[in-house]
């Protein structure tokens, strides 16, 4: 409900491992995404349904993209990245109605081919989920709403292998760390995550 008020460009929900964080995107997934089956039935009983019918209409309306990045345990950038490709590859995949879609144009299908084959350059995959909203907000109409789970867990690794020394990690960022975030960070559109990192909210 207060993702549909506000509208925020991203919601980052930060919970110690097992609270059920993974559970929670895929409800929000099931609940926003367009499906050929219904899916309303498994909010009928639920508090969101008695908000209203503006609430409602919002049920299986958008596109969604959907990746977890919990498996990524790699000590090398040449690794962590082979494996958010292959794993974007699949969320592509999930959505190949758009390579015969008659509202995306040949160019976008083309870098939908190369993100799914492999072709796709380093530089060019920083865009991989912009272009892949992009395209789907085309088809549907609508804007996609992006799900990433365990968004921090690859960088987790590096602190974990640096003895876990989390603060000296952020105050003195490896190479490695600064590499995967300067690489990273153009990916992000509007967007729910999850993570297990700490977060502070001083300045």
């Amino acid at each position: 409900k207060e993702f549909i008020d506000f509208k925020p460009k991203v919601s980052l929900f930060t919970r110690p491992r097992r609270f059920g964080k993974t559970l929670a995107m895929d409800m929000l997934k099931t609940f926003f995404e367009v499906s050929s089956t219904d899916t309303s039935k498994y909010f009928k009983n639920k508090k969101i349904w008695s908000c209203g019918e503006e609430y409602r209409r919002e049920q299986g309306k958008y596109p969604v993209i959907f990746v977890t990045f919990k498996d990524i345990k790699f000590a090398t950038w040449e690794q962590t990245y082979t494996a958010i490709r292959e794993i974007i590859a699949n969320e592509y995949l999930r959505h190949d109605t758009l390579l015969t879609s008659d509202k995306c144009n040949e160019f976008e299908k083309n870098y939908f081919r190369k993100v799914v084959d492999g072709t796709i350059t380093e530089v060019s995959m920083a865009r991989a989920f912009l272009e892949l909203s992009h395209m789907l907000n085309k088809h549907y109409g609508r804007p996609a709403v992006i799900i990433i789970d365990e968004y921090d867990n690859f960088t987790n690794v590096v602190l974990n292998e640096q003895g876990n020394e989390v603060y000296h990690a952020l105050t003195h960022v490896s190479g490695f760390y600064r590499e995967v975030f300067k690489k990273f960070k153009g990916m992000f559109e509007r967007i729910f995550m999850t993570g297990v990192s700490p977060v502070t909210l001083d300045d």
